[in-house]
């Protein structure tokens, strides 16, 4: 009888040894494989800060939102960086998530200044950037515009100068909660955003477009986990809007 006991309490342990490794959270472990990458695959730096880099659960970046968008629409992309996302993203179509990216929480743009001597050497050199920056300097450095937009316009060079052909998407970027975008604030904000049409329009040439993407528009309190990070529903806002601008103006 004891024999048996035990033999049945072993075959329980294994069955319930099973059914947790087969559920993370309530969820059955998916299994996925890293997407292979050509010579003609995309190379995508998601570049910047906090809004970039993510830090779920507590707030979200929009890198997940719209590599799942890409994948789903049969894009070939490689998104880069020295950085990789810490909290778990569920595969898509198979495929696990690209998690590298360069984005780095209280980033101003003289640190992206900084960063951008190590590209070419950690992770290739970028076909396509997404800079989402300027936000820090305006409300924690206590930059100007004029400041601001001038470091972007050498972010652009350098960018420019490693990689001739890249097309640089650039934020005209999201407000904080309303209760922080004050009267003097809402107008150094402003400015800054109508600079960036100016930059991009500036910078672009040739051979590398500089397009700037509107992630201001419309935007709501509803879209933020806290006075500036995005939650759920702002991270996804902001990969549509570049998800869209990538369709128009990058070739599958």
């Amino acid at each position: 009888m004891y024999v048996q006991f035990a033999k049945n309490c072993f075959s329980l342990l294994v069955i319930v040894f099973f059914l947790i490794s087969c559920e993370d959270d309530g969820n059955p472990v998916q299994d996925c494989n890293p997407k292979l990458h050509s010579d003609t695959t995309l190379k995508i730096l998601p570049l910047g800060d906090s809004r970039v880099e993510g830090g779920s659960p507590e707030y979200e970046s929009y890198r997940f939102s719209l590599w799942r968008k890409l994948i789903e629409n049969a894009w070939d992309v490689d998104f880069i960086g020295s950085r990789k996302e810490q909290a778990e993203q569920a595969p898509v179509l198979g495929t696990c998530f690209d998690n590298d990216h360069e984005g780095t929480g209280g980033a101003i743009t003289t640190d992206i200044l900084e960063t951008l001597m190590q590209i070419g050497n950690d992770y290739g050199i970028p076909d396509i950037v997404l800079l989402g920056i300027g936000g820090n300097d305006l409300l924690d450095a206590g930059a100007t515009p004029a400041a601001t937009i001038s470091n972007i316009e050498s972010i652009i060079d350098q960018l420019q100068s490693q990689a001739p052909k890249v097309i640089v998407f650039l934020e005209q970027i999201a407000p904080g909660v309303s209760s922080i975008m004050t009267p003097a604030f809402t107008t150094q904000f402003n400015t800054f955003n109508a600079s960036i049409l100016e930059v991009a329009q500036r910078k672009s040439n040739a051979s590398s477009k500089v397009i700037a993407v509107d992630m201001a528009a419309d935007w709501k309190d509803g879209y933020l986990a806290d006075p500036v990070h995005y939650n759920l529903s702002g991270a996804q806002v902001v990969a549509e809007r570049y998800f869209a601008a990538i369709e128009l103006n990058v070739t599958k």
